[in-house]
């Protein structure tokens, strides 16, 4: 008999400022859901004013010490909150996979205000190998017109965390800001990483 694999888990993990229930994020998880996925989408704390170790370690509150049979949907910050989360999983602890909508590691365009939220989050060091031995697969996403997300991340992303990446037109920081509130690549990306 064959051994029954644990069912996979998605987390989907909303960006700065943002809720579950914005952007494409409500109908991802139904879509998932309706293929039969387990599928959480936690409320991050403090979306106006993201800290790392509150999002990272309300993460692994939700998604348990391991992490194993789990996909992660990252959006944005939501993106660096998941490769963190990675990096401090136990030895043992891999993920299925990942697929990133608007990811950074350099922002541009951001105000006063927000410059001292963001610069930890780009500023703190992380152990690309580590991440990229607990992550055996990762898709990302990016538009040719994103006003916080420079297209030297596409790059960034292929070479530190060896993502297969898309360059998608007109779509800003891919969000409700440009009509998304469906996301067709994204769904079919996730199932087949899920299949």
């Amino acid at each position: 008999m064959k051994e029954e694999q644990p069912t996979t888990r998605v987390f989907i993990v909303h960006g700065w400022g943002d809720k579950p229930g914005d952007h494409w994020m409500p109908w991802l998880k139904e879509q998932l859901e309706l293929k039969g996925f387990t599928v959480a989408a936690p409320a991050m704390p403090r979306t106006e004013a993201p800290a790392i170790g509150a999002w990272i370690s309300h993460l692994r509150r939700e998604v348990g010490e391991t992490g194993e049979a789990a996909y992660y949907v990252g959006h944005s910050i939501g993106c660096q909150t998941i490769i963190r989360h990675l990096e401090q999983l136990p030895a043992s602890g891999t993920a299925r996979g990942a697929t990133f909508v608007a990811p950074w590691f350099v922002l541009t365009n951001l105000t006063a205000e927000e410059e001292p939220i963001a610069q930890p989050w780009i500023d703190t060091s992380i152990d690309f190998a580590r991440v990229r031995s607990r992550l055996p697969e990762l898709t990302a996403y990016f538009s040719d017109d994103d006003p916080y997300v420079s297209l030297d991340n596409q790059s960034l992303f292929e070479q530190r965390l060896g993502a297969r990446t898309h360059l998608l037109k007109g779509l800003k920081h891919m969000g409700v800001e440009s009509g998304m509130t469906t996301f067709a690549e994204l769904l079919a990306t996730t199932l087949k990483a899920l299949g």
